[in-house]
C-alpha cells in the first residue's frame, strides 16, 4: 500500500467550511458557556515549549481568576475534529498539521469571539509565532495583560513528552508525540520571544516560573516588578540551569532501566536517545545550585 503524502492527508480530512463554521459555533459556546464579562478583563498569556509544563500555568491563572476565564488553547481543540481517533491512529506523523487546518481557525475565532465579549482569557500557546503573538497582545484593548513563562530544562521537558505520550496511549489507545525540531525550536526560541515581549512595553507584566514538587503549583521566579534576575531573558536561562540537577535525579533510573526495544516511533526514537545522551552528559557535568 502506497503511503499517502501530508498534502494528500490534509485534503482527506479538510472539513468543509460549513462544518468548520458548525463546529466552530460548538467550541465557541462550549468554552465561553458560564463566563462572566468584566469592565477590567485581564488575559494571562502562558509561553513555553511542549512538555514543560504549562498546563501547571493555566491552573494557577484559573485559580488566580475564580474559574472565570476563557481557556484558549490550540491543542485542546483538535479533538473537536470528527475524525480525530483516525487521524492519530492512522497518521501519527501528521497529527499536528493534518489538525492544525482546523484547529487554529477555530482558536482564532474563540479568541476575537472571547475578547469581543470582554472576558477573561487564559491563552497558551509556545510563542514560536512571534509576529502573531504580538497581534494578539495588541488586540486586548483594555485588557490587563500577564505573559507568563516556563524555565525547565530540555531532559525534564523531553522526559514529561514521553511521559504524557505513554499515558495517552494506554488511556486511548493512541498518543501524540512533538517531534525532536518542533520541540528545540520552540525550546531555543523562547529566551528570544520572553525579552522582546518584555521590552516591547505591550504587557502589564512578564514573570518567569519554574516547576516545584508539585506539577500543579509552579514557583515564581521572576517578575517585572520584582527584579530577581536582570531580566526575563535571563531568568529563563539561569532557571533552566537550576532545573538541571533535579532533571537527572528525577529520570536517571527511568533512563537506565527501560529497554529501547519497546520505543515503537521513530520520533520517540529520537527523543530518548537525545535525552540518554543529556542524563550523561549532565551527570558527568554536574552545577552547583
Amino acid at each position: 500500500m502506497e503511503e499517502k503524502t501530508l498534502k494528500e492527508v490534509c485534503e482527506e480530512y479538510r472539513l468543509s467550511d460549513d462544518e468548520r463554521k458548525r463546529i466552530g459555533n460548538v467550541i465557541n459556546s462550549f468554552m465561553m458557556f458560564g463566563k462572566i464579562p468584566q469592565q477590567n478583563p485581564i488575559a494571562i498569556i502562558d509561553i513555553a515549549p511542549p512538555g514543560s509544563g504549562k498546563t501547571g500555568l493555566n491552573g494557577l491563572a484559573l485559580e488566580e481568576l475564580k474559574n472565570n476565564a476563557v481557556i484558549i488553547n490550540s491543542d485542546e481543540l483538535k479533538p473537536f475534529h470528527p475524525k480525530i481517533d483516525e487521524i492519530a491512529k492512522k497518521y501519527p506523523e501528521y497529527y499536528t498539521k493534518v489538525t492544525n487546518q482546523e484547529s487554529n481557525p477555530w482558536t482564532d475565532d474563540l479568541f476575537d469571539k472571547a475578547v469581543g465579549k470582554r472576558l477573561n482569557i487564559i491563552f497558551e500557546g509556545t510563542g514560536r509565532n512571534l509576529k502573531l503573538l504580538f497581534k494578539r497582545i495588541q488586540s486586548l484593548k483594555g485588557y490587563k495583560i500577564i505573559v507568563r513563562g516556563m524555565a525547565v530544562n530540555e531532559l525534564n521537558c523531553l522526559m514529561s513528552i514521553i511521559e504524557r505520550y505513554e499515558g495517552q496511549v494506554k488511556e486511548k489507545g493512541w498518543g501524540r508525540l512533538v517531534t525532536k525540531e518542533h520541540f528545540y525550536k520552540a525550546y531555543e526560541e523562547m529566551p528570544d520571544t520572553i525579552e522582546q515581549v518584555e521590552k516591547s512595553g505591550l504587557v502589564d507584566s512578564v514573570e518567569v516560573y519554574t516547576r516545584s514538587n508539585e506539577p500543579s503549583k509552579p514557583k515564581l521566579i521572576y517578575s517585572t516588578r520584582l527584579r530577581t534576575f536582570q531580566n526575563a531573558r535571563q531568568a529563563v536561562n539561569d532557571g533552566r540551569n537550576m532545573d538541571k540537577k533535579a532533571a537527572v535525579r528525577n529520570h536517571e533510573s527511568f533512563l537506565f532501566s527501560r529497554p529501547k526495544e519497546k520505543v515503537q516511533l521513530r520520533e520517540k526514537r529520537e527523543i530518548f536517545d537525545k535525552i540518554e545522551k543529556l542524563a550523561v552528559q549532565n551527570s558527568e557535568n554536574e552545577i552547583e545550585i
